[in-house]
């Protein structure tokens, strides 16, 4: 069924637009070593917020357990809020329905949980429930150059996690958890490099993202090269980036249709650990603007870094998309839950049949 005969049946009501297409693709092979993050459903979670607000969370563990399933992922990185509750019976459906689909839980939590003992503690009794042994964590929640409007805000944000990421360390060895601390348009690769070798422990480590280093003109190959002997887990994705009067515009886009070397960084990943998980992040969504070329932009650095710029833009930006870039926002959410459930799926057929994930 293509794209456009489902948006046509699905807002004629003739398929249920929370299942989409996904249930209908008759996946034979499935990856252990590939998975998806919670990260990857942003419509079908405002879908499913604004039928039953009341239900919290919008997209439970066992929905999105199934939906991974469907994708022929064998790994399945939850929000630990879509647990929906701590209590012993929860957790032993959830364990039940991962080991009744052969899958492997990673969860993704608050970094705030690892500032103390207190905050950590249950999140380690869930994880060991669960047979949880990764968790992704990101420092910032926004994007650096748009959170702090100068260098003392960043600095300041800067020696809080450090602090607490080295204290964390003796529970999460303690507590057998290992944390992939995702490169989330906050820090630059030498930058997180320096913390993750201060503090060199395996339990501490990146979630290694494909892509959103681009946001802080870095390449993505050079930033896998530098986070990949840390990588507790990863981000795949594959990015596009369009020019635009004050910087660029950057979007996820299908695997395969981006300028994203995929086959060089999983190589590189998995060369040094075999078993390191590739996890979908793919995010259906309008592109990112980055204004690189705004004074704004440079606020947390000491100086404009013109060497970083020129690279970037000799780089990435002259293999910059001739096309413009996918934009969902003209759409209505059932018309958008369409375009995400097709990037999905062929962003998984892509992953397991072409990448051999």
């Amino acid at each position: 069924m293509d794209r456009r005969k489902f948006i046509h049946l699905s807002t004629a009501g003739l398929i249920s637009p929370m299942v989409g297409p996904l249930a209908q693709t008759g996946v034979r092979t499935r990856s252990k070593g590939y998975g998806v993050a919670w990260t990857s459903i942003p419509v079908r979670s405002a879908l499913a917020g604004q039928r039953t607000p009341e239900k919290r969370p919008p997209v439970g563990a066992a929905e999105f357990i199934d939906l991974c399933h469907e994708l022929g992922a064998g790994v399945c990185q939850l929000a630990y809020e879509q647990l929906g509750g701590t209590a012993g019976e929860q957790l032993k459906a959830v364990r039940q329905l991962l080991e009744r689909r052969e899958m492997v839980l990673e969860l993704g939590v608050s970094a705030r949980l690892l500032e103390s003992e207190e905050s950590l503690a249950p999140v380690a009794r869930v994880a060991a429930e669960l047979g949880v042994e990764r968790l992704r964590v990101a420092c910032l929640g926004g994007r650096r150059y748009e959170t702090f409007k100068d260098l003392k805000s960043w600095q300041d944000f800067a020696r809080h996690w450090k602090r607490v990421l080295r204290q964390s360390e003796p529970l999460l060895r303690r507590y057998q958890l290992r944390v992939g601390i995702e490169n989330h348009k906050d820090w630059l690769a030498d930058e997180q490099v320096e913390i993750l070798k201060s503090i060199s422990s395996p339990w501490l480590g990146a979630c290694v993202d494909f892509g959103n280093n681009l946001a802080l003109l870095e390449d993505s190959l050079e930033v896998v090269r530098k986070l990949a002997p840390y990588a507790v887990t990863t981000h795949l994705k594959d990015m596009a980036v369009r020019p635009s009067e004050d910087g660029f515009e950057l979007s996820e886009v299908v695997l395969g249709e981006g300028q994203t070397p995929l086959r060089e960084i999983i190589s590189l990943l998995r060369g040094r650990d075999i078993r390191l998980p590739i996890v979908l992040e793919m995010i259906t969504r309008d592109p990112l603007r980055v204004p690189y070329k705004t004074d704004l932009y440079w606020a947390t650095y000491a100086k404009r870094d013109q060497p970083r710029v020129d690279r970037f833009e000799r780089g990435v930006l002259s293999r910059a998309s001739a096309r413009p870039l996918p934009r969902i926002s003209h759409l209505t959410t059932e018309n958008a839950l369409a375009v995400e459930n097709d990037n999905l799926r062929r962003c998984s057929e892509y992953a397991r049949n072409i990448l051999k994930v």
